[in-house]
């Protein structure tokens, strides 16, 4: 397994939001996580990042610890965070100091276009549509080629055309080089079209409340028979886990 999530829990303000979760992703594997509002989604991302550590259980990627950022996880948050005095370029170079000026050019340059902004490489920040900020995050995210990705639902601000481009780009980048992709996402079609299993989180503390294969080969075609079947089962496993029952049978 190349991230094995064991027993966390996680205590804020005296609070639990997460209790002993544990799921395992394997390598190049999507996982999309949808759960109600509070559920501890982006708690549990942020954990996974190294950003924050559990009050309980363990994080490993590869069989090491994650105590800590790390240049082999890669996090794409809901808003781009671009620092605007910064260009394009320089955005998605920042934090590669320790590079020779050649390399970190290079890097930069092959994420740029891996993503499609090379014509937008010295625009500013402000000059961005939504969608091409976003891709400038992205390739801040991938420019090391991170052996985990973790996005928190990247695409919910974006509008409806945008955000079905961004997700069939969001693929190819994957299909490039098939890192381990954890996506946080409010949005249950866009969960069931992007990954290979979804994650029902329930609420009160947070904890997984049921799994759901994607078995539905790629290219995928949206509004599908075999998709919409998953999604009304993903459905059907949100809304128990929202109001605490047990899951229905869904289609």
């Amino acid at each position: 397994m190349t991230l094995s999530v064991r027993n966390v829990s996680k205590i804020l303000g005296g609070a639990p939001v997460l209790s002993r979760l544990s799921l395992d992703v394997e390598q190049g594997r999507i996982l999309a996580i949808v759960g109600g509002s509070g559920c501890g989604k982006s708690t549990l991302l942020r954990l996974i990042s190294g950003l924050d550590r559990p009050s309980a259980g363990e994080i490993a990627l590869d069989g090491s610890p994650v105590v800590g950022p790390r240049a082999e996880i890669g996090l794409v948050f809901q808003e781009p965070r671009l620092l605007p005095w910064l260009t394009v370029r320089q955005n998605v170079g920042f934090g590669l100091d320790d590079r020779e000026t050649r390399e970190r050019e290079a890097l930069v340059d092959q994420a740029l276009e891996r993503v499609g902004l090379t014509e937008r490489a010295d625009a500013w920040p402000r000059q961005l549509s939504g969608g091409q900020a976003q891709r400038a995050a992205l390739a801040r995210a991938i420019v090391l080629r991170p052996r985990a990705l973790l996005l928190d639902e990247p695409f919910s601000a974006l509008d409806a055309i945008t955000r079905a481009d961004l997700q069939d780009h969001l693929i190819e980048l994957w299909d490039a080089f098939r890192p381990t992709i954890v996506l946080v996402t409010h949005d249950v079609e866009e969960a069931v079209y992007l990954a290979d299993e979804v994650a029902v989180m329930a609420a009160r503390p947070g904890r997984i409340a049921e799994s759901v294969v994607v078995d539905v080969p790629r290219p995928r075609e949206r509004r599908s028979e075999r998709l919409d079947a998953v999604a009304r089962r993903v459905a059907g496993a949100l809304d128990a886990a929202i109001q605490k029952r047990p899951a229905r049978e869904a289609g």
